[in-house]
């Protein structure tokens, strides 16, 4: 049901924007860090695609994807001799998370899933962070209840957290239908882009929310 849903902003972790079944597939949804790794578009470029260009169909000749199925056997070395580093455990899911959004394949959004809950379950419960980029997983895995109750511990956490306020919106008022929620969220959010120079443009959403 949710394609790619929403992450290229900033491409290090990215962030873009994105709205609901209809407008959210149009645009990518950020995840809770503001970049993750710029190196997917140097291997575009590598590969002689023009900067921009969107990944290859058949992960074969997909860079992008190349990119972060080396990136997870990198980590999984490390984890090898670091078993109990529970950063590297964020980073594995880091990297599956992108790869599933390179690929569009569900199994990487439930192996991301799990490398997250493992990270949480050895201390970053509370990491904003991570709650935000797990609620995106599990919107992709069709969970939009989980979704939102993973995003509200994110916002009690770090209550000026642009991209769980961002998502809040994303899966009120698409998944959910949530539109009352949707729009308190959303006047939350334009509230902290107010103080915020990284919110990008909110114009799109806010038209599609508050018209609502």
């Amino acid at each position: 049901m949710f394609k790619n849903p929403w992450f290229t902003l900033v491409i290090g972790l990215m962030v873009g924007l994105a709205l609901g079944y209809v407008f959210a597939e149009q645009q990518p949804i950020p995840p809770g860090k503001a970049l993750r790794m710029g190196a997917p578009a140097a291997a575009a470029q590598g590969a002689g695609l023009p900067n921009g260009h969107p990944p290859l169909d058949e992960g074969a000749a997909n860079p992008e994807s190349r990119f972060f199925e080396q990136q997870i056997a990198e980590i999984q070395g490390l984890m090898a001799q670091s078993p109990s580093d529970v950063g590297l455990k964020v980073s594995m899911a880091d990297a599956f998370f992108e790869l599933a959004r390179s690929t569009g394949d569900p199994s990487h959004w439930q192996e991301s899933r799990v490398w997250y809950e493992r990270a949480m379950a050895e201390g970053r419960g509370s990491d904003p962070d991570v709650l935000t980029d797990l609620a995106v997983v599990m919107r992709n895995l069709e969970q939009s209840d989980r979704s939102l109750e993973l995003l509200d511990r994110a916002t009690t956490a770090e209550p000026e957290h642009w991209q769980a306020w961002f998502n809040k919106v994303i899966v009120l008022n698409f998944d959910l239908h949530n539109h009352d929620g949707a729009r308190e969220a959303f006047l939350r959010l334009k509230d902290i882009a107010s103080r915020n120079p990284d919110v990008p443009d909110l114009t799109a959403i806010e038209q599609e929310v508050m018209g609502k």
